[in-house]
């Protein structure tokens, strides 16, 4: 299994990527605690499974949708994204099957012959390496500052730009390191994109996940850079509904024919009772965001506290945001043994290069699994550190 589970990298081409491996580990044996994809613990909200029963039972999701989403559900976003200081009319929304698809759309949008870099500070979501090669594209590394709380060298990535430069894209919060950029490094990081002509995607897929009373801004905000700035959500963390594939993009209307054509071809139109179901998660949203900032905060300090008592094998940077801790293993082990043994252990955590070549020797544990498995897990962790 280790043969199979660990000769992939981030830059090899057309095979699942180390994340979905590991969780097909977890899979197979029942005895395998799993503290790698970042797959919520609880259950879809009542009401939400009551909204799509409701859908079905009125036979509303037997047909296609619009191609562009529900227009029901792009007035409910776009009413959201106006309270938090986002001006985008329906027309300048598209209801996605999930953040994958809706960054591949935009990828795909991009990218041409004669622009194909797309600048990603790394570590970073492990798809986007997979997505930028599907789409015909090239990563550009620019590594994060760990010493710094992961912080972004913006004149580090001004140095990359280059003639070939189709896009910079950003995720805010980051995963799998959790920190959350500024407002200044993103109002310049804007600035430059917009400069130099090239496409800003910002993911904010963990922006409801916020602690130590962190503030979040989006470029998206900004009317001067609006034409400059692509934005990607998601339902799937914030609802527990990874399964229902359901997210949006929001641009503007000068990028929306191209980016629909290209959505239609991929998927036609985002699964239809996903739709009605997100259109209830918005109107529950208050509640259940709240509820999730306080049970993820709390999981936070559970899984933190177990850390504290591997100090003297491993180091971490305190989450700001999303629910991943990234700490990194002192004496040197590479990412990709460490989590080897912890597979032997029954343990399933993330190696860290496979979020590029800055996540070496580090390892990534999700703290949104449920407080049983955080538990368990972490003390098969520390079991392993004693054992040695």
């Amino acid at each position: 299994m280790f043969v199979i589970l660990f000769r992939n990298t981030h830059t090899s081409k057309m095979e699942l990527n180390a994340i979905k491996y590991m969780e097909r580990a977890a899979r197979a044996d029942p005895m395998i605690i799993s503290l790698g994809q970042g797959i919520p613990s609880s259950h879809l909200d009542p009401m939400l499974r009551q909204a799509a029963i409701e859908t079905i039972e009125r036979g509303d999701a037997d047909a296609y949708s619009d191609p562009q989403g529900l227009l029901q559900l792009r007035r409910l976003i776009a009413e959201q994204c106006a309270q938090q200081g986002m001006e985008y009319d329906v027309d300048e929304i598209i209801v996605t099957a999930g953040a994958i698809e809706a960054l591949s759309v935009v990828l795909r949008s991009v990218i041409s012959s004669e622009a194909t870099e797309i600048i990603i500070p790394t570590p970073v979501y492990g798809a986007y390496f997979k997505l930028i090669e599907t789409a015909n594209g090239e990563v550009v590394e620019v590594p994060l500052v760990e010493s710094h709380d992961w912080a972004l060298d913006v004149s580090l990535l001004k140095s990359r730009l280059s003639k070939r430069t189709a896009a910079i894209l950003l995720c805010n919060p980051n995963n799998p390191t959790g920190s959350v950029y500024d407002e200044a490094t993103l109002h310049e990081v804007a600035e430059i994109a917009k400069t130099a002509g090239v496409t800003l995607i910002v993911d904010e897929v963990y922006r409801n996940m916020l602690y130590d009373e962190t503030s979040m801004y989006s470029p998206a905000e900004d009317p001067e850079f609006k034409q400059t700035v692509v934005r990607l959500m998601s339902f799937s963390k914030d609802f527990a509904m990874t399964g229902w594939r359901v997210g949006y993009i929001q641009a503007d209307q000068s990028r929306i024919a191209r980016l629909v054509a290209i959505h239609d071809t991929l998927v036609n139109c985002a699964p239809v009772i996903s739709q009605y179901v997100a259109c209830e998660a918005i109107k529950q949203s208050a509640r259940i965001l709240h509820e999730n900032t306080q049970l993820y905060g709390a999981r936070r300090q559970l899984m933190a506290s177990y850390l504290d008592k591997l100090s003297d094998h491993m180091t971490y940077v305190m989450p700001r945001g999303g629910y991943f801790f990234f700490p990194k293993a002192t004496n040197g082990q590479s990412s990709r043994d460490l989590t080897r043994h912890l597979l032997a252990s029954k343990l399933v955590a993330i190696p860290g290069d496979a979020f590029g070549i800055n996540g070496e020797g580090h390892i990534r544990l999700c703290f949104g699994r449920s407080e049983e498995a955080i538990k368990a897990g972490m003390e098969r962790l520390v079991q392993y550190y004693d054992a040695k």
